[in-house]
């Protein structure tokens, strides 16, 4: 009786191990690239920008037309004032989501950043024309 209790108890196990397994494997690239994006969000909210990028590196690796941590990449870079970086970002981002309105705009404030006004101008009419709202102060000084 003990053994056949043992043998019903390790063929549960085995049973439980191979469906956790099977749900692993399973798991979409977006999925996981959506653990590791919202990662990265949680270390971006506590300024840990640097371990932020590594964590929005991993969900770009996960799924690279995953629109979103190139846009928080971006941010992230853009604060550490790696223009070039996070304008690559930006761009990639718009790329993957042509309408990503918050991508336009924070491509624009990247560009005011580097005296580029004309580009600046462009991307919050962009960024406008996709939703964004309250941007009147901002497009009040272009043509």
């Amino acid at each position: 009786m003990l053994c056949f209790l043992i043998t019903l108890i390790m063929k549960k196990i085995f049973l439980i191990l191979v469906s956790l397994s099977l749900l692993v494997a399973c798991t979409s690239k977006r999925e996981k690239a959506m653990q590791f994006n919202k990662l990265g969000m949680n270390k971006m909210s506590q300024n840990q920008l640097k371990e932020a990028i590594l964590d929005f590196d991993k969900a770009i690796d996960a799924d690279p037309t995953f629109d979103q941590p190139y846009y928080y990449r971006g941010n992230m870079k853009f604060s550490l004032m790696d223009y070039q970086g996070a304008l690559a970002d930006y761009n990639k981002a718009i790329e993957l989501n042509s309408g990503f309105a918050d991508a336009y705009y924070n491509r624009a404030e990247l560009y005011q950043s580097t005296n580029q006004q004309d580009k600046a101008c462009a991307d919050w009419k962009k960024a406008k024309e996709y939703g964004r709202i309250n941007l009147s102060d901002k497009l009040r000084h272009c043509n």
